[in-house]
């Protein structure tokens, strides 16, 4: 493969990986010459299953999807941005960076650790998602900061983790990944539907 020029950067909770987390994976494997994926723990959420299963269901993920340009790499999970940002800009220093976030992540960027350190150094790319509606104060603080600031041409479902963790989403998870909870035992609390 050649070394490649346009990265895609996208950490996540994956608490658990979600259909429409594929669905962001695949639009950006098409997109970019690589899309670098992995899990983290996110500083501003508690009780998160550990990094370690939520690594694996991950991969899960990335491994039915089959997507040559997608990568899963746990070297660069860290529970700031700023970091993860660093080591991919230090494992691939020629690369153009693009980091893609959640319209729903928008309004808390600004808080985000060194984001005023974080933003210069990437573009951005926004995946818009149902009911979370663009805010423009967001948008504008990032255009100020980003030197490139797209939206993604797709829209993604309202299909989170939480819901399934909290029993509402069991159709919202791909067939490894819930074999994988099933195996593990995870989300007892989310009365998973049998595999058998």
């Amino acid at each position: 493969m050649a070394v490649p020029q346009r990265l895609a950067l996208f950490g996540t909770s994956a608490d658990p990986p979600t259909l429409a987390h594929r669905q962001i994976i695949q639009w950006l494997g098409q997109e970019f010459d690589l899309a670098l994926v992995w899990a983290a723990d996110n500083p501003l959420k508690t009780g998160q299953t550990p990094l370690a299963h939520r690594m694996a269901m991950l991969d899960c993920l990335l491994r039915e999807l089959g997507e040559p340009r997608v990568q899963l790499c746990p070297e660069l999970s860290h529970r700031f941005t700023r970091v993860s940002v660093a080591r991919a800009q230090a494992q691939w220093p020629q690369a153009s960076l693009t980091l893609a976030l959640g319209a729903d992540l928008l309004p808390q960027l600004p808080r985000w650790h060194q984001a005023e350190e974080l933003f210069p150094q990437v573009n951005v790319v926004i995946i818009p998602r149902t009911g979370y509606p663009l805010a423009p104060a967001a948008l504008d603080w990032l255009h100020e900061h980003s030197p490139q600031v797209s939206i993604a041409p797709i829209t993604v479902p309202d299909w989170s983790s939480r819901a399934f963790r909290e029993g509402q989403g069991q159709a919202e998870l791909s067939p490894a990944v819930l074999d994988y909870i099933h195996r593990h035992q995870l989300y007892q609390e989310a009365a998973l539907p049998s595999t058998v």
